[in-house]
């Protein structure tokens, strides 16, 4: 576990998308939140959002935007 407080520690410094992946029930909103709430985002609004409800072919886009 302390590894993972190191990481997040050092990724919540950082000012670039995250994207937090495993398995169901390993904690992947905990660690998203303890993202955001260590970075210079805090102040700004926290969105969960459940990947597995998208199209495989449209996550990419839906997360990231795209270009025509």
């Amino acid at each position: 576990m302390r590894e993972v407080y190191d990481l997040i520690g050092k990724v919540a410094k950082a000012h670039v998308p995250v994207l937090v992946a495993g398995e169901s029930g390993t904690g992947k909103e905990l660690v998203a939140k303890a993202l955001h709430y260590n970075s210079d985002r805090r102040g700004q609004p926290f969105i969960v959002q459940n990947c597995s409800a998208f199209q495989e072919s449209l996550l990419e886009s839906e997360l990231f935007g795209h270009l025509k």
